[in-house]
Order: C-alpha cells, then sequence, then structure tokens
C-alpha cells in the first residue's frame, strides 16, 4: 500500500512538473535564441529573466550580483549601465518546479568586447599556487567570438613542458591537467584575430610537491639516565616541506611534564619545530618510554627513547670476548704470536671521567691499541695486542672511574706456548731431555739406526724410528708462563751407530731434537770398569771446586788491553765499571722470541729471534738472543751484563759476532747479536779442523820465532759445545801457548785484546794476530 502511494504521488509530480516551462532569458527586451550574445563596448547590459516559479541569477563572479534586482518573483534582472570585459561570462537563470531536486536552467554566454584586450583576466588568479596532482584552469575569458585557434604557450615563447596536457574551453579558459613540480614556470594563453597571434597576461604557476613521507622526525639519543630528583629535558626536532603538520608526545610517565614549541621557517615551503619535553624532578616511577610523533598529509613519523630513572650512581663492567678464544671466567688463553683483542662493555651513569689498562708490560704499551667508544650512557673500552709473546701473558686490569662511582674487571691471560726440546748427554748411558712449553709438554723418544736428522720418516717403506719409553717429571720451575719438563733416558750397548730423537708436544706445536751416537761393547764394558775411579776422581774436583766457589765470585772477569809502541802501556778496565751506553736500549715489545733454542750453557742460553725496526722504522731482522735462565744467579747477571757493556765498547767489527742491540729495563736482561747462519764457531771449526789448521800454519808471519800462540800438542778429547749440540766423534783441541820473541822489534806497532772468563765449568782463549787488520776469535771449552 505505502509503495503504491509512492508511485501515485511521482506521478502526480511529474504531471505537474511537466506544465512548467524553462526559463525565458530576454537582452535589452529581446528574447535570446542562442547561447552567445556580444555587446559592445558602452552599451548597457540589460539581462531579464521569467519563469513560471521565482528565479534567479547565477553570475561568473559574486560581486557581479549586486547588479541583480530584488526580489523573488518570477521576473528578475540583471543590468549594468557600462559592462567592460571583466562581464564577460556565462549567465545562467534557473527556479525550481516543484520540488527541489527538480530545477529548470537557461544561460546565455555574454561577450563584452574591449578591443584593447582580447582575454580578461583577473589580478587576483594571475599567481598561481596549487598542489601536485590537481587539475587548474586559467580563467583566461575570450572577449571576441571572433577569435580563432585558442591555445597555451610558456610566457618565453617556448612550448609547454613535457607532460604537460590541457583542455582549451572558450567560454571558461584553458584547463590544465595533473599538475607536477616541473610545470613551474609563467604561461599566457594565446589566440588569434585575422591570423595575429594575441596573447593575454602572463600566468605564474607553483605547483607544491605531494608529500610522499611523514614528517622528520629526530630525538638526540634513545635512552635516558637519571637519578631520582634530577631535571629531564628531551628535545625533539622536527621539519615538513610544508607549513601543515604537527607535533605530539606519547609517555608513560607519571609527572606531568612541560612542553614548548619553537617554530622556525627555513625558506618558503619548510617549517621547523622544535619541540621541548621536560620533567623538573624525576621520579621512580617516571622510568618508561617517551615518544615524539610527527604528523602530516603523508603519514605519521615517530621518534622513541626510555627513561630510566635510578636511585645512585653506577659502573657496571661486563667482559666481552671472540669466540675463538677460549674463556673460562675470567682466564683467557691464547697462542704465542697471535693477536688478542680484549672488550669491555661499561654501563655508567654519570659519565665516566677517567678510564686505564693495567698490564703485565705497563707502561711499555707501545705494541697496544686502546680504544674506548661511547654511546650514550654505554662505553666499549678495548685493548688490542699484536703478535703476543711470553712476556706480555699474566693479568689486563680495566679501571673506569665517574665522579661518583668506580670500579674495575681483571682478565687472567695464559699463552699456549709451542714446547722447545734440547737433548743432553749426561753420561755414556744417559740422555735428559728438557722442554720448556705450555700446557706441559709431553716427551716421546724415538731410536733408529744410523746418522740421520730425524728418526720419524719412512725409507723404502720401511719404518726405521722405534718407540722408547722413558720416565717424565715436570720440573718445579716456570719462567714467562712455560712448564719446563724432563725426561731421561737410558741407553744400551750397541755395536751399531744410531740416532735418538727427543719429541716435546702439545696443543700449541711439537718440537724436537736429535742425537747421534757410536757405543760399541768394548767401550760400554771399559766404561763401567772405569767409573768408579772416575767418580772419585769427579768427587774430589767437586769438594775443590766448592773450596774455591766459597773462597771467590763465581765469575772473575777481567779485560786488559796492552799498547806497546815506543814502550809499554798497560790499560787495565773493570767491566762492571764501564758505561752502558743508551744507545743500544732496543724496545722490548719489538722484540718476538721465535722459540727456537740456538744454545744453551748452564746458565744461560741464545734463542732464535726476530727484530722489527732494527736500523730502519720498517726494517725486519733475524737475531740471536742471549738471555740468562731463571736458575740463574746475581753472579751470572752480573756477568751477562759485563758482557754487554764489553760488545758495546767494542764497537762494530767485521771479524766478529757483533753487538746488535740490548733490552735492560722492564724485564730480564736480553743481549741482541747478530744471528750465525752456519751455526756455532766450535762445531764449525771441528768441520773445518783441518782446512783451519792446514791454513794458520801456511801464514808467512807464523813461525817457530815468533811471539804469537802456536800448536804445541794435540789431544782428543770429548768436547760439549755451548749451543746444546752433543757429539761423542773424536775432536782435536789445539792448545795454545804463546812463543817468546827473539827481539823487541818484532813486538812493535801491535796491540793486543786479552779476554780471561774464569769460571767452574769453563775457560776462554783468546787468539791473537799481528796481522792488519786485527783479527781475533774466542773458543769457549769445557773441560
Amino acid at each position: 500500500m505505502q509503495s503504491f502511494l509512492t508511485l501515485l504521488l511521482g506521478i502526480v509530480a511529474s504531471a505537474a512538473s511537466a506544465e512548467w516551462r524553462r526559463p525565458v532569458i530576454k537582452l535589452n527586451s529581446k528574447v535570446v535564441s542562442s547561447s552567445e550574445v556580444v555587446v559592445k563596448p558602452g552599451i548597457p547590459l540589460d539581462l531579464r529573466c521569467e519563469g513560471d516559479g521565482p528565479v534567479n541569477w547565477q553570475t561568473r563572479l559574486a560581486k557581479h550580483r549586486r547588479f541583480i534586482s530584488k526580489g523573488n518573483g518570477k521576473v528578475r534582472t540583471l543590468k549594468v549601465e557600462r559592462p567592460s570585459a571583466e562581464f564577460t561570462g556565462t549567465y545562467k537563470c534557473f527556479y525550481t518546479a516543484g520540488s527541489p531536486s527538480h530545477e529548470l536552467t537557461s544561460s546565455v554566454h555574454v561577450y563584452v568586447k574591449d578591443p584593447n584586450r582580447l582575454f580578461w583576466t583577473s589580478s587576483t588568479t594571475l599567481r598561481v599556487v596549487r598542489k601536485e596532482g590537481e587539475d587548474y584552469l586559467l580563467p583566461c575569458l575570450l572577449t571576441d567570438p571572433t577569435a580563432t585557434d585558442l591555445g597555451l604557450r610558456m610566457d618565453n615563447g617556448t612550448t609547454v613542458p613535457p607532460g604537460m596536457n590541457f583542455t582549451v574551453f572558450r567560454h571558461r579558459g584553458v584547463l590544465i591537467h595533473n599538475l607536477r613540480p616541473s610545470f613551474n614556470a609563467d604561461y599566457v594563453c594565446t589566440a588569434k584575430v585575422n591570423g595575429i597571434e594575441r596573447p593575454s597576461r602572463a600566468f605564474s604557476i607553483n605547483v607544491i610537491q605531494k608529500l610522499r613521507f611523514p614528517p622528520y622526525v629526530f630525538l638526540e639519543t634513545d635512552e635516558y639516565v637519571r637519578i631520582v630528583g634530577e631535571e629531564l629535558k628531551i628535545i625533539c626536532t622536527t621539519h615538513n616541506p610544508n607549513f601543515n603538520y604537527n607535533v605530539t608526545w606519547k609517555y608513560t610517565t607519571k609527572s606531568k611534564p612541560l612542553i614548548e614549541e619553537r617554530v622556525h621557517s627555513s625558506g618558503e615551503n619548510r617549517l621547523d619545530i622544535q619541540s621541548i619535553f621536560t620533567i623538573s624532578a624525576v621520579d621512580l616511577t617516571d622510568t618508561g618510554n617517551i615518544s615524539c610523533i610527527g604528523t602530516n598529509e603523508a603519514g605519521v613519523n615517530s621518534s622513541a627513547t626510555y627513561l630510566l630513572v635510578v636511585d645512585k650512581p653506577y659502573i657496571r663492567l661486563l667482559p666481552q670476548l671472540s669466540p675463538k678464544l677460549a674463556l673460562k671466567g675470567l682466564s683467557v688463553e691464547v697462542n704465542e704470536g697471535e693477536d688478542l683483542e680484549l672488550t669491555v662493555l661499561i654501563e655508567a651513569y654519570p659519565q665516566i671521567t677517567e678510564h686505564r689498562w693495567h698490564t703485565p708490560t705497563s707502561p711499555n704499551t707501545s705494541t697496544q691499541e686502546h680504544k674506548l667508544i661511547r654511546y650514550n650512557n654505554r662505553y666499549h673500552a678495548t685493548l688490542q695486542l699484536k703478535r703476543m709473546n711470553a712476556q706480555e701473558q699474566g693479568q689486563y686490569t680495566f679501571y673506569a672511574q665517574s665522579n661518583l662511582a668506580n670500579a674495575s674487571i681483571t682478565f687472567h691471560v695464559q699463552m699456549y706456548q709451542k714446547p722447545v726440546a734440547v737433548v743432553r748427554w749426561e753420561n755414556i748411558t744417559t740422555l735428559t731431555c728438557t722442554s720448556f712449553g705450555y700446557p706441559a709438554p709431553r716427551i716421546i723418544w724415538y731410536q733408529c739406526f744410523g746418522i740421520r736428522p730425524t728418526c720419524n720418516e719412512n725409507t723404502s717403506g720401511l719404518q726405521l724410528a722405534t718407540s722408547l719409553q722413558a720416565p717424565t717429571v715436570e720440573v718445579q720451575r716456570e719462567e714467562y708462563g712455560a712448564v719446563e719438563v724432563e725426561s731421561v733416558l737410558t741407553v744400551g750397548p750397541s755395536r751399531r751407530r744410531m740416532t735418538v730423537e727427543c719429541v716435546a708436544f702439545n696443543l700449541a706445536g711439537v718440537s724436537s731434537d736429535t742425537f747421534a751416537m757410536e757405543v760399541s761393547d768394548k767401550l760400554f764394558t771399559s766404561t763401567l770398569t772405569g767409573a768408579a775411579g772416575i767418580l772419585a776422581i769427579l768427587l774430589v774436583l767437586l769438594v775443590f771446586l766448592f773450596y774455591k766457589y766459597k773462597q771467590k765470585p763465581r765469575y772473575e772477569v777481567r779485560w786488559k788491553i796492552i799498547e806497546a809502541r815506543d814502550g809499554n802501556n798497560y790499560t787495565f778496565i773493570d767491566p762492571t765499571q764501564l758505561p752502558y751506553n743508551e744507545k743500544w736500549e732496543f724496545p722490548r715489545d719489538k722484540l718476538k722470541l721465535a722459540g727456537k733454542i740456538l744454545g744453551a750453557g748452564a746458565f744461560g742460553k741464545v734463542v732464535e729471534a726476530t727484530a722489527y725496526g732494527l736500523g730502519k722504522e720498517d726494517n725486519v731482522m733475524r737475531v740471536a738472543v742471549k738471555m740468562l735462565k731463571a736458575s740463574a744467579h746475581s753472579d751470572e747477571r752480573e756477568a751477562l751484563m759485563s758482557e754487554l757493556k764489553i760488545l758495546s765498547h767494542l764497537g762494530h767489527h767485521k771479524n766478529i759476532v757483533n753487538l746488535l742491540g740490548a733490552c735492560t729495563y722492564g724485564g730480564p736482561v736480553l743481549v741482541i747479536t747478530e744471528y750465525c747462519s752456519l751455526g756455532d764457531l766450535l762445531n764449525f771449526l771441528r768441520q773445518k779442523g783441518e782446512t783451519f789448521v792446514n791454513f794458520v800454519m801456511n801464514i808467512p808471519d807464523i813461525t817457530e820465532n815468533s811471539n804469537d800462540y802456536k800448536n804445541v800438542c794435540t789431544q782428543k778429547q770429548f768436547i760439549r759445545s755451548d749451543s746444546g749440540i752433543s757429539s761423542t766423534s773424536s775432536s782435536s783441541y789445539l792448545e795454545m801457548r804463546p812463543s817468546y820473541p827473539s827481539n823487541t822489534e818484532s813486538s812493535r806497532g801491535k796491540t793486543i785484546i786479552r779476554c780471561y772468563y774464569k769460571a767452574p765449568f769453563h775457560k776462554v782463549v783468546s787468539l791473537t794476530s799481528s796481522q792488519t787488520p786485527l783479527r781475533w776469535f774466542s773458543l769457549r771449552i769445557f773441560v
């Protein structure tokens, strides 16, 4: 029923509207029959609209409505006595027919001709500002209907930019589609009258780029720490390409903050806002997140920070190490020669004012690089150690301090050291293998027939080495963290030559030393027979030496320089009184010990090493380093220092093993000398003994009448070199005795240098020659 009534009402309304007619427009009392009319300058414009109901006029410009007659009757007039080109445009008359949704309209376009102006443009529309992507209608209205070829170009005479699309409307102007920032320029509308192009006034178009991103929002830090009662001030910096954006805060603090803004315009289309968030006195309940939020037409952007409120100052130190390093608690184990980086993560408030590392080599830390990187209330303290050596193991402590707190953390650095094996010949049936290293090395003995460099080699597919069992004991002595172990092997009688090899190994590596020997049954039997007698003699000698040891210092060093020219001139120098020239001092951290022992004695040893920057800054040199063992006493240390002073006093000479430098500060005394690639002098002379004797005996100056040394006897001895290399082969020791001069003239112009070392177990024999330049050498022979 309801739908039927609605349909009935619609039919009635339609029938009623069918009786209404469209409004009638008259120009100067004449009915307008076309859609366009032309008004000449100076002729009044009189438009009259008539309808079947109350009619009204719609003008192009709102200000033109004042020319419409008042009243709401069925007739309304728009009258302008002296119209100008400004009144060019479309005028529409309308009224409603029955219902508001049914409107009847009539319109007419009026051209008000102006011979001086083909286009009418308003001065308020000459500067156009629009957003990217919008359409814009340039209101360049033609005042002459006879104009043709309506178009658009740039004011400089060129065509429109690439990509610009526009539509020409004779009654409205030029519509530009989809504005872009690249369209920013000055434009004119053009048309031709009688074949001549005439432009409009210039339109300046400025297209504002469409925002593709939210505002820029920045907070100085992502975390704030404050002690209860302190002030908190957070500055949020924002900016946007235009002025249409705002800044807000989001927070969970219990205290009410004070928020203020500072606005700054940077350029024509940019606005900077600095928003300041302030809490005068924080409380523990204020701990939480705080966010600064910027919003514009493109979206929302924010930056967050965290406020931590504590009740007292603090410094927390946390160790950090790379995964490849072995870490047990704060104990670090590293291989010798490797690099090590120790890192401490620090959390502190207030900020740290002082920090430092204390190391085993402090303050000599030229190879150690320190870094401290700060980020807010956290720091990374790093200590980098390059090519670590045995002297650098130990405790590394980091100290941190602020105005209100302090803390420290200690790393224990233990170094894996490759073992060094040395075999010693104790007596006819006993060999001793000593090895240094960390962890404590294990020792294995091998025996093979023949003289070989190693027993662990295969020949024709046969395994020549035989494993031997020998007890191993750990000696309660450490040197630079290395543990010394010792193994004693008892060798039985044999008629063949054999090689015995000692192999020491641990986690850091493997080292070996060999000993070649030839022991016959006869020799073994005779040795056992005479052992008791020899032992008795050695006991008597030992008692005598012990008595002498108690009577005199263990080392007595004399350095005597005798010069004979017109007469005898004797000069005696006590090496302990010699000055040590600081120019020989070499940085300990630039000396890397290779671990290979070149020679060893009762109290000292010579180790192969590499010196960095010796002579020249970028120089790398292979050297030999003489040092004392851990068991050495003060007398041996004084003797090594005396030797260093004597070598520095002598200076450089081509015929001796020259001193290159020394390390006397910050650790044990290290004497750096040239590296002898052919080994020690004693073994070299053994190999070249016959050649050397023939050469010396054939020198013309060496005669029976000379006052130099000569060979007086030959005796076979069992000789042990100071380098630690043993041999049971026969060697000739040529005892040198001076012959007396036949006259005094033969000694003129000669300089003789003699050095005597008196010790319980060795002596030094010095040889001199009258030849120029002076040539001399010394042999250390065990008796």
